[in-house]
């Protein structure tokens, strides 16, 4: 039977990719479900995402307070005293509360895998919930979903549904301008490779004029990644903004988008970019592919490869028209393949299908 009560479980709801997707799923579910997002640890909430659940009154918001124990006995008592017959869970630490909380209560749980690669501890932790508890996990990613089954994972309990894009804009022409303005948004962490993406960017500005690079994120890395700007000569053409709120201003003022991730699902912050009219300059993995069509929306390399990275950015710097034409195909890509409507009826027919 087709549930009509169904849980968003998140651990936290703080700045990040898949707490964006949870709410997301959240809003896109409402219009046919009766809908519940639950966050596990009230204390760490960001107001942007409580502010877009909000904007859809029909969301049920639950916060939970106090110790690990008393907060999982008010999951599962909310679970029982709403009726919640399904629960869709993101991460690790939130899947298995979920797997839990769904043995005791009777409802059934739909895992989330967020990433095309886990650290060991948490692989063999979401591997045991997929394989033994859960009614099926959801990738976000085919390159993931490929990656864990070869680690053991069964085949037929991961089911692919990429992120989505809300809001998708109109396409609209970049203006004129006499600089060349590279951009790159993500979390200071090692996975964003960030001094392949400086050595890139330093490289392209030994051949071409008029560059400047504008970094954009907060994270563990970053006095590094100020040491590494310097050391490689481009403080003189380089911003680093540090988590500002207004991203979009800055993605549309940009003119190349620059990626160089060690690893990924599906990318968000490439999914910003396209939006934002921008070819796509980005290393080949996790599904990157799937957004970036070579030498038809942006260009691909492989992870760490400053030469062809730098080469993809002078062609694109040289030429405007070839921008242009990139920047309108990728917001094709992102409305043919990633928009809020096909998260939503791929997401429906996987509830009628469970």
């Amino acid at each position: 039977m087709t549930p009509t009560s169904i849980a968003i479980f998140v651990k936290n709801l703080t700045s990040g990719g898949a707490e964006k997707q949870a709410v997301l799923l959240a809003k896109a579910l409402s219009i046919d479900y009766d809908v519940h997002f639950i966050v596990f640890n009230a204390a760490k909430t960001h107001q942007k995402y409580l502010d877009l659940i909000n904007e859809t009154p029909a969301i049920h918001l639950a916060l939970f307070n106090g110790g690990h124990i008393s907060r999982f006995s008010q999951f599962c008592a909310y679970i029982k005293r709403c009726k919640i017959e399904l629960i869709f869970s993101y991460l690790t630490a939130a899947n298995l509360y979920a797997c839990l909380a769904g043995t005791i209560t009777g409802a059934k749980v739909v895992t989330g895998l967020r990433n095309a690669e886990l650290p060991t501890g948490k692989l063999i932790s979401d591997r045991f919930l997929t394989n033994h508890m859960a009614a099926l996990t959801i990738a976000n990613c085919f390159s993931g979903k490929e990656n864990f089954v070869s680690k053991g994972f069964k085949e037929k309990k991961i089911h692919v549904i990429p992120n989505c894009f809300d809001n998708i804009a109109p396409f609209d022409l970049k203006d004129e301008a006499d600089t060349t303005t590279i951009i790159t948004v993500g979390r200071f962490v090692e996975q964003k490779d960030y001094l392949t993406a400086i050595k890139s960017v330093a490289k392209a500005n030994t051949k071409c004029e008029n560059i400047h690079f504008c970094i954009i994120g907060f994270g563990e890395l970053e006095q590094q990644i100020r040491v590494w700007v310097r050391e490689a000569g481009i403080s003189g053409i380089t911003d680093i903004l540090i988590n500002p709120d207004n991203i979009p201003h800055y993605l549309k003022k940009a003119d190349i988008y620059l990626s160089t991730s060690l690893f990924e699902g599906t990318s968000n912050s490439i999914m910003e970019g396209m939006n934002a009219n921008l070819p796509i300059v980005a290393t080949n993995v996790g599904d990157n592919s799937y957004l970036v069509k070579d030498d038809t929306n942006g260009f691909l390399a492989e992870k760490g490869d400053v030469d062809a990275l730098a080469q993809h950015l002078e062609t694109l710097i040289m030429n405007k028209d070839m921008r242009q034409q990139f920047g309108k195909r990728s917001k094709e890509i992102l409305y043919d393949n990633y928009s809020l409507n096909i998260f939503r009826d791929s997401y429906i027919q996987t509830i009628k299908e469970l």
